[in-house]
């Protein structure tokens, strides 16, 4: 037994160490690929990359200015790509900050008509002040981008780029590269385009850093040609995957004696096998009840909160060929989708070493490392769900249609500030007979939506909302009539004639006092990481005083004066936010107190002139 197999549970690794930005380095780009995404977590994930004192993701969503301000910093900077209909909905209303990740967040459907199911972080990361070489960061995970608190597995490997391409990366360029070619409805913006380009040029020229023990790494990707790919046949195997097809196992087990065969999955799923399959595995294993559920202690504390694990959501094949492990993890499961025919878009790993150091199949399975966590899969009938399948299958047949439709928004000025928001689709939406349709503005909740009965290129009026409210993003309710069964989704449209002043009013609802603007106008300023905590401690009800002082003015003034004499870009960030909070008519807000206003006209006086923003 090895005192440290490669998938030793005590192995963790938290989302925020992942995203973690090296010491002497600010993030330059990155791209996130996943197959579900939650909006709350997308805005978590900016905050996360701007400030290191963003310890969780409850007490970083209770901090708006931190999530307003690392929306601001790097929103531009990262691309999140997820599979169309598959952004979860918010039927109660979503923050309206979600606006900002309008060009953040680009879907995209498979190309052989499977599930874009990818689930990895590109990350580059800049020299500050310029000198040195940039640094990469990959991660490949089996999570997607939510709260799921599932069991999951993660590869995290740091590069630096090289003057020459190298082999082992051509998958995963060609996966990076053919993102944007990928969208479904509305294009993905030009500087996402532009920037996932140049990651994918760096990514040709990356030398990973290998974890010990680890001689080999190599990664193949699923889903964009013919050609599939699926982990190599050994001796043993050892099989990690929540979701199973009968045709995937038998192409997995081929050669290999029953007893030299394990397979982990959750017990749904091992008890739809045929008897056959199960027979060819001498060890079947599902996750223990007691480690589906809380067990009194606190939960594992990660950038997205403290959350018990519950369920199987890792997927990973171990092989053992000669005197050698392999070990295949990332998004696809045992299935016929994700590894014989191709339609799932997939990205795998596989790490190959000495199995005297990476560990057995025998060794991953042990009741001292895994295994602990395991029990012996028991055999069951299942209930009969033939009528839910049917509707589940329904409504996912029309889900995928309304996510390849081109969907429109046009914004319609009325009084006070309000928006009267049209819909139309590029072509008609056929609705199934027994399926009913409501959308609504996922800002403003499922209350302020309508039920539809057509779709098309007629516009039809969806809501009348405040400007501030007003996103691209659509709430979706699918019904299944005979079943009762439903489904809630966001799904994304082309916004046409939005007021400018959009993100002006965002920024006065969340700054709504004048302790806020002083706050905020701290965090622009200050040492990011105590202004940071500072505001996160305000967030929770903390006191400020002792960060920022009983009188604001004399800290604050001091930080604009050594500003000033830097590069300008704090200032930049002050011209910016002062600009949006003012009145366009009267040139006044009473959030900012006139005499930082005065002071402000001082600094401003002096500034480089393309430090304005005139």
């Amino acid at each position: 037994m090895q005192d440290n197999v490669a998938l030793d549970p005590e192995n963790r690794a938290l989302y925020a160490e992942i995203l973690r930005t090296p010491a002497g380095y600010d993030l330059d780009a990155a791209v996130a690929t996943t197959y579900t995404l939650d909006f709350e977590t997308a805005l978590v994930v900016p905050a996360t990359l701007a400030f290191h004192a963003a310890e969780n993701r409850q007490e970083t969503l209770d901090t708006p200015l931190a999530l307003l301000e690392g929306l601001e910093r790097l929103s531009a900077r990262i691309a999140i790509f997820c599979e169309a209909g598959r952004i979860k909905a918010t039927p109660k209303g979503a923050n309206s900050l979600t606006a900002l990740l309008e060009d953040t967040v680009t879907e995209v459907a498979a190309p052989r008509g499977g599930a874009f199911h990818p689930k990895l972080w590109l990350l580059r990361f800049a020299p500050i002040g310029g000198r040195g070489q940039s640094r990469l960061r990959l991660a490949l995970l089996s999570r997607n981008l939510t709260t799921d608190a599932s069991w999951d597995l993660s590869l995290s490997l740091d590069g630096r780029i090289a003057d020459t391409r190298h082999d082992q990366n051509a998958p995963l360029v060609d996966l990076i590269a053919a993102l944007p070619g990928l969208a479904a409805g509305r294009p993905a913006p030009d500087h996402v385009t532009k920037m996932v380009a140049s990651l994918a040029e760096d990514l040709a020229c990356a030398e990973w850093e290998h974890p010990e023990h680890v001689r080999k790494i190599g990664f193949a990707v699923n889903g964009l040609t013919d050609r599939v790919w699926r982990p190599q046949v050994g001796r043993k195997l050892g099989v990690i995957s929540p979701f199973v097809t009968d045709r995937a196992l038998k192409t997995l087990y081929r050669g290999v004696a029953p007893d030299d065969a394990c397979l982990l999955s959750r017990a749904e799923e091992l008890a739809l096998l045929e008897p056959e399959t199960l027979s060819r595995f001498g060890n079947l294993l599902v996750l223990d009840e007691m480690a589906e559920t809380e067990d009194g202690e606190e939960g594992e504390q990660t950038s997205l909160g403290p959350v018990p694990a519950r369920g199987l959501h890792a997927k990973a094949f171990i092989t053992e060929r000669y005197s050698s492990t392999e070990i295949t993890m990332g998004s696809g499961n045992a299935t016929s989708p994700a590894l014989l025919g191709g339609e799932n878009v997939e990205v795998f790993a596989t790490l190959s070493g000495y199995s005297e150091d990476l560990g057995t199949v025998e060794d991953q399975m042990s009741p001292e490392r895994l295994g602990r966590f395991l029990r012996t899969y028991v055999p069951y009938t299942p209930d009969d769900t033939e009528k839910e399948d049917a509707a589940e299958k329904r409504l996912e047949q029309f889900r995928r249609v309304l996510a390849g439709t081109s969907l429109t928004l046009r914004c319609e000025e009325r009084e006070n500030s309000q928006i009267l928001l049209h819909l139309s689709a590029e072509a008609e939406v056929v609705i199934p007979e027994g399926i009913s349709l409501r959308l609504w503005p996922i800002v403003a909740g499922t209350d302020h939506g309508v039920d539809v009965i057509s779709l098309n290129e007629q516009e039809r009026p969806l809501a009348r909302l405040p400007l501030r409210d007003v996103t691209r993003w659509i709430g979706v309710r699918l019904r299944d009539g005979e079943s009762g069964l439903e489904q809630d989704f966001t799904l994304g449209a082309a916004l046409a004639d939005l007021p400018e002043a959009r993100t002006s009013e965002i920024l006065r609802a969340l700054i709504e006092n004048r302790g806020a603007f002083l706050r905020y106008i701290r965090l622009l300023l200050g040492d990011v990481s105590e202004a940071a905590k500072a505001l996160f401690a305000a967030g929770q009800g903390g006191d400020l005083s002792g960060v920022f002082g009983t009188g604001q003015e004399s800290p604050i003034l001091e930080d604009m004066v050594r500003a000033l004499s830097g590069d300008g870009r704090q200032l930049r960030d002050i011209e910016r936010l002062v600009s949006r909070l003012r009145d366009p008519n009267t040139d006044r807000c009473e959030v900012i107190p006139e005499e930082f206003l005065q002071l402000w006209e001082t600094f401003r006086a002096v500034m480089p002139e393309d430090n304005r923003h005139d």
